[in-house]
């Protein structure tokens, strides 16, 4: 618990979505987020959303919540900062990183892949069965029930992430600014091998992060969730001991790192639990926010 000097200093949580704020079913307590987030603005500070999901699917999962300014998001493993419809700092891939992270992936078709721009996402037709049979499965294993789910179309598995995917039928597509390439393995590999390997055949300045469920995420080296919390609290003016960092795989890492207080959940990647301060309970019980209220109304 923090005491009543630090409940009165500004202070930035990071929270991420998947296996962390989200429940299996992909849901949270609407009504409890909106009075975390009242509650953090009556003592003048922040929540940003830190995630390996797109802007267009964040603005779905936080739909109704779009009122709050003190409601920030780190995107696309943190290539994009924004808050209240603006971009505040966008990190992107230039025109040759690109070309030469796609020749190297050439060697791998194994991998499905989505080429995440700001503005749309795409997905070249070889790779479109590996990442939708992978969706669909995930989604049967969960019990998440999808009521306009097409399953004979790849796509539509793929939007229910990806919402504004695309087939990627001409290079002229990609002049949309990139800022990640996802890609999807079967999950029975060994996560931290996959990793290590792919690092191996990728072009220098870009680094292979897992984002958990058999997804990896290439992006550009340095610009991961941790340099992005980093930045935003900068921006905030919060200093990094006020910062707290809510997560379960490894891509939530740097974040731990840099945080003032790293809290892992209790389905966290083990990588995870030698940088948390403490671990908590399960994404399915709602921790993270039963965390932030239970502590923002006992303090002071």
């Amino acid at each position: 618990m923090v005491n009543d000097k630090e409940a009165k200093a500004p202070h930035l949580y990071a929270v991420d979505l998947d296996g962390t704020l989200l429940a299996e079913d992909k849901t949270y307590d609407h009504a409890q987020f909106d009075r975390v987030m009242d509650l953090l603005a009556e003592q003048g500070s922040y929540l940003a959303i830190a995630t390996g999901n797109q802007m267009p699917k964040i603005q779905q999962y936080m739909a109704g919540h779009e009122h709050h300014s003190n409601l920030y998001y780190i995107a696309e493993n943190g290539a994009i900062i924004h808050n209240q419809g603006k971009d505040l700092a966008l990190w992107s891939f230039s025109p040759e990183l690109v070309e030469q992270t796609l020749k190297a992936l050439q060697a791998h078709p194994q991998f499905g892949l989505v080429i995440s721009c700001r503005n749309g996402s795409y997905v070249p037709q070889e790779r479109l069965e590996p990442i939708a049979s992978l969706i669909l499965a995930q989604i049967k294993a969960k019990g998440i029930q999808v009521p306009d789910l097409d399953e004979s179309n790849p796509l539509s598995a793929l939007r229910l992430f990806y919402p504004n995917a695309q087939l990627l039928t001409d290079r002229s597509q990609l002049a949309d600014t990139v800022v990640k390439l996802a890609l999807t393995s079967s999950g029975q590999e060994d996560a931290y091998e996959t990793l290590a390997m792919l690092q191996e055949a990728l072009p220098e300045g870009i680094v292979a992060t897992s984002s958990g469920f058999g997804a990896i995420d290439l992006i550009l080296e340095g610009h991961h969730k941790g340099h992005g919390l980093e930045w935003l609290a900068n921006h905030l003016g919060v200093p990094g001991q006020q910062t707290t960092a809510f997560g379960d795989s490894g891509n939530d890492l740097e974040m731990f790192r840099y945080a003032g207080r790293a809290l892992a959940m209790a389905n966290s990647d083990p990588v995870l639990l030698d940088e948390a301060s403490l671990q908590i309970g399960s994404h399915k019980e709602g921790a993270v926010l039963n965390f932030i209220e239970g502590e923002l109304t006992s303090a002071g």
